[in-house]
């Protein structure tokens, strides 16, 4: 399954995962949210490829729909983080109303067979993985951004000169011209 399917097969389906009826909270659940986690990431990857694209050429239309994809499949990380807390919860302490402290799925283990084991970190370990890729690359998106926006700035401040008026006094209370403001009309006349 590729992770454009994941997403379609993940967008109708209830991401908490938790039986209703009070039933027992199998650690398979665990794996099972897990591999969902795994699959919206890998998505969420792809979206940030996407966006990577879209801000090289300047697509704007483009950068307004993945944000709202981006939005979405954060919102369905978020709800199974949440989701892998509450499963997470239900095993380890009795009293599951207790909603403060974070649950390490190295706390799971105990409970868990070998096999379950070394498939939770085996998928902890991806998980990590792909959400270090996700940072890295939100990192290189943002610094892309910022610096396409100081570009522009810096452009229309050529283009325009100083509109504005802003100065800046210095340290004896005088007014100084901004240095880096450049001036449309030469004053070597």
């Amino acid at each position: 399954m590729n992770a454009q399917t994941a997403m379609k097969n993940d967008q109708n389906e209830d991401f908490t995962g938790l039986p209703q009826n009070g039933q027992a909270f199998p650690l398979p659940l665990i794996l099972d949210i897990l591999k969902r986690q795994i699959a919206i990431s890998s998505v969420f990857l792809a979206i940030l490829e996407e966006e990577k694209h879209a801000l090289i050429n300047m697509n704007v239309a483009s950068l307004i729909s993945l944000t709202k994809k981006k939005e979405s499949e954060l919102a369905k990380i978020a709800q199974l983080d949440h989701s892998l807390q509450e499963v997470a919860r239900r095993i380890v302490t009795t009293n599951p109303q207790n909603n403060k402290k974070m649950i390490k799925l190295a706390e799971l283990i105990p409970f868990m067979t070998r096999e379950q084991t070394l498939a939770v970190k085996r998928y902890r370990d991806q998980l990590a993985g792909l959400r270090e890729k996700i940072s890295s690359n939100n990192l290189i998106n943002k610094r892309f951004a910022s610096d396409t926006l100081g570009y522009l700035n810096d452009a229309i401040s050529l283009i325009c000169g100083e509109v504005t008026g802003d100065r800046l006094y210095s340290m004896r209370g005088r007014q100084q011209r901004k240095n880096s403001v450049p001036s449309l009309v030469s004053r070597e006349v």
